[in-house]
């Protein structure tokens, strides 16, 4: 069988336009020609303040080792980034997807992030006093994007990943790598 192993880090975000903490969750998604052998699958990474230039540092480690029949459905990482705010609030102000590189090596990785805009003035108004953000019921969207183009976004931010990329036995599919 065919193996791929992602080593890394979420290291962090910047241009979030928040002074309060940051954190983000994530999970990696696959086809159903994809197993996980060892790593977690998904998680959260600390809570982060911003600091003068407006960046937020995780560095929450990524290990995941897969296995596969087929190279359909290769691996996404989706991200969630959540703002907590002095009381304890939380809510969503970005969503992202990256595919996981396919090329071996060591990759350093600017994800976008997006979000639902609010469409009219009164949710403009409650979003700055309040606070909160629109939030998707639907969180395939973010990986899948059937229905994606039908949404209103606005840019956020960006989330910084560094990844290592070990591939084994691609050659078996017909992929050559050097």
């Amino acid at each position: 069988m065919a193996e791929l192993h992602i080593l890394g880090q979420l290291h962090g975000a910047s241009e979030f336009k928040t002074r309060s903490s940051l954190f983000c969750r994530y999970s990696f998604q696959s086809g159903p020609n994809w197993t996980v052998i060892s790593g977690c699958s998904e998680g959260q990474t600390v809570s982060a303040k911003p600091d003068h230039e407006n960046k937020v540092a995780w560095t929450q480690p990524l290990d995941i080792h897969y296995i596969t029949k087929g190279i359909q459905g290769w691996p996404k990482l989706v991200l969630q980034v959540s703002c907590l705010d002095s009381l304890n609030r939380s809510w969503i102000v970005g969503y992202s997807c990256c595919s996981l590189p396919a090329v071996p090596g060591y990759h350093t990785i600017k994800v976008p992030c997006w979000a639902p805009a609010a469409t009219n003035l009164s949710d403009r108004v409650k979003q700055y006093f309040l606070g909160g953000s629109h939030q998707l019921l639907e969180t395939d969207l973010i990986n899948l994007g059937l229905d994606r183009y039908k949404l209103h976004t606005e840019s956020k931010g960006i989330i910084f990943l560094q990844i290592d990329t070990i591939l084994r036995n691609l050659c078996q599919f017909g992929i050559e790598y050097k």
